[in-house]
């Protein structure tokens, strides 16, 4: 029991090590519903959890004339309306400690007779992942999942990229980030369940 106790106060001290003031938080979340105050908006830049830093994109869906998915509320095309496609980066890094992660994200086709012009996700500059995805024109959103390990704890940025220069690209949506839970979780929950068993033992 006593070495139980001190694996688990080194793991949970591993997790309060984890927490860094500027970067983004994990689990990370983002379907861009509350945007621009949930409506829709060409060349949108005011994102709160990403920065634009190469061409433009568009926030679409719910109430504009280009909701092309229904019912998927507002997303993003990754081909804005200035023939250059857009480069979204978090706004702030991840710190991410060693262990596995989750990311998972959701691509669409553009929805229009052009073809579907790929995207590229990276992770910290692409050491982590780099990865292009192509899904067909009328192709609807279809979620994509990545296992990310990490060896060392490091700052980890995340981008998604289009291609193309015909204003139609293709769509995202649903961001998602997540630790896999860690022996520290699972010691948690233990000792969570002892002390149950010794409170109706006693």
């Amino acid at each position: 029991m006593k070495k139980i106790l001190k694996m688990c106060t080194v793991f949970i001290l591993l997790l309060g090590f984890a927490s860094t003031s500027n970067a983004l938080p994990i689990p990370f979340s983002d379907n861009f519903d509350s945007e621009n105050s949930g409506a829709w908006a060409l060349n949108y830049t005011g994102f709160a959890n990403w920065t634009i830093v190469d061409g433009t994109v568009d926030l679409i869906g719910a109430g504009s004339p280009y909701d092309f998915l229904p019912g998927n509320g507002l997303y993003v095309d990754m081909d804005g309306s200035t023939y250059n496609p857009g480069q979204m980066l978090s706004s702030s890094p991840f710190a991410l400690q060693p262990g596995t992660y989750t990311l998972t994200f959701d691509l669409a086709g553009n929805q229009h007779l052009t073809p579907s012009d790929p995207v590229t996700v990276q992770l910290a500059m692409g050491s982590l992942l780099d990865k292009t995805y192509t899904l067909g024109n009328y192709d609807p959103f279809t979620t994509f999942t990545e296992t990310i390990i990490v060896t060392s704890a490091t700052s980890a940025s995340l981008t998604f990229e289009g291609t193309g220069s015909d204003n139609i690209g293709m769509l995202l949506d649903n961001v998602t980030l997540t630790l896999v839970p860690e022996p520290a979780t699972i010691c948690l929950l233990g000792l969570g369940a002892l002390g149950l068993l010794r409170r109706k033992h006693s």
